[in-house]
């Protein structure tokens, strides 16, 4: 039987961002789940239960930082891998939430090492 694909649910608001992580996401064999913002992002985690969720900061509903609180919040999302993306330094922030940390512009391969520091290995084949 085929291994299931991990999902990874990606919060961004910015059209060519969102496109690009997209793209990022099927060329390393993930399922891509995407959203603009944030109670709609709190809404499906809670639901689908992604591998990992790909959060940017800057969204027009609510801030990234408070959709990363109410996921560690929340006893049925809070064990999921959360990676910051964002062009403004967040680093340290990142690391404080327990979050991993994408510097925008995203490269292929910082992505793919990413989604392998928070335990993600995209399926051979």
């Amino acid at each position: 039987m085929p291994q299931a694909k991990p999902v990874v649910l990606i919060i961004e608001d910015d059209a060519n961002s969102l496109y690009m992580m997209e793209r990022y996401t099927r060329s390393s064999g993930c399922d891509p789940l995407c959203t603009t913002c944030g109670e709609k992002a709190l809404e499906l985690a809670r639901q689908k239960q992604p591998d990992v969720i790909l959060l940017d900061i800057g969204l027009p509903d609510i801030s990234g930082w408070e959709v990363l609180r109410a996921l560690r919040a929340d006893p049925t999302t809070s064990h999921i891998p959360i990676i910051i993306c964002t062009a403004h330094p967040a680093a340290e922030e990142a690391r404080a939430a327990n979050a991993g940390y994408l510097h925008k512009p995203i490269y292929y391969q910082d992505f793919v090492d990413a989604l392998r520091d928070e335990g993600i290995e995209p399926p051979k084949g």
